[in-house]
């Protein structure tokens, strides 16, 4: 897949477009893009998203920017293994935000040629928020690219949504949050130097550097897998203040069971199975070490069903 920050610097061949937040590319978002490459495919043209960074809200109402799903990079690599050719990444500004519906839309097509579009059902975009399904009816017939509209997808009697997902993970309930994305939810970042305090006291952890506005779960211990090169270890992590030794910066770190070498400067990801327990402080480091260890055990036992 070939992402292009910013319109594309040539024009893209014949394409099939959708256009989106799409954070966290969760099953909603997924029909969407099974349809938009699956009439990409049958009239020979390219499947493209165009998406937003920052988030809009982030720029139009600051004080409610919503913490991110995905990065752009996990964005792009969902969006790449659901078979999207082309990934337009558009920096939002306020100045993106006063386009008219017709403006914006205009300055799409000047780079991408238009065989049809794919939305959702409450999509709208442009200033007053007037580029709506009608709109894009009504543009596409006299511009000549279909439209397509995706109804929305339901679990459990609620509409899917990014916003529903980040309040299951900020609960911490990780199970119903998977079963809502498709997947495990995930931290991937790079491995940062610690306090070193794990290896201390016989737990050594993996420091994750976290970027900035990057969803991270509700504190507490969790079961996750660690991918290092693509090779999955099971792994205890705990994010939280680390109140047994008086700290107050919130740190996410992960102990690899089965593990040994040396993670700093590495790229890993953390997929999140199951939260193990809350994070509490402990009286003595005695206690602490004696309760890590039962955790790790919970963690076997989870991750090998």
């Amino acid at each position: 897949m070939k992402v292009h920050f910013g319109l594309p610097a040539r024009d893209l061949p014949r394409s099939w477009l959708t256009i989106g937040s799409y954070d966290g590319v969760h099953r909603g978002h997924a029909r969407v893009l099974s349809l938009l490459t699956r009439r990409a495919r049958a009239t020979g043209a390219a499947p493209v998203v165009l998406t937003f960074d920052p988030h809009p809200r982030c720029v139009l109402t600051p004080d409610s920017c919503p913490p991110s799903l995905t990065t752009v990079d996990e964005k792009a690599e969902v969006l790449e293994a659901l078979g999207v050719e082309h990934l337009i990444v558009l920096e939002f500004t306020r100045k993106t935000s006063e386009l008219t519906a017709t403006e914006f839309i205009e300055m799409i097509t000047a780079r991408v040629p238009l065989r049809g579009m794919v939305i959702g059902y409450d999509f709208s975009f442009g200033h007053q928020r007037r580029g709506n399904r009608e709109f894009l009816a009504n543009y596409g017939d006299r511009h000549g690219f279909e439209l397509e509209v995706v109804q929305a997808h339901s679990r459990g009697g609620e509409v899917i949504s990014s916003t529903r997902i980040r309040g299951l993970l900020l609960e911490g309930r990780i199970a119903p949050a998977n079963q809502l994305l498709g997947r495990e939810y995930s931290l991937s970042t790079f491995i940062e130097h610690g306090t070193e305090t794990g290896s201390r006291i016989g737990y050594p952890t993996a420091n994750f550097a976290i970027t900035p506005n990057k969803l991270v779960p509700r504190t507490g211990v969790y079961a996750v897998w660690v991918d290092v090169d693509g090779m999955p270890y099971q792994g205890a992590m705990n994010i939280g203040y680390r109140p047994t030794f008086g700290e107050n910066r919130l740190t996410v770190e992960a102990f690899l069971l089965d593990f040994s070498g040396n993670l700093y400067g590495r790229r890993l990801r953390a997929r999140f199975v199951q939260r193990v327990r809350d994070e509490r402080r402990f009286e003595s480091v005695d206690a602490l070490v004696g309760q890590i260890g039962r955790d790790v055990q919970r963690v076997r036992d989870i991750l090998a069903r």
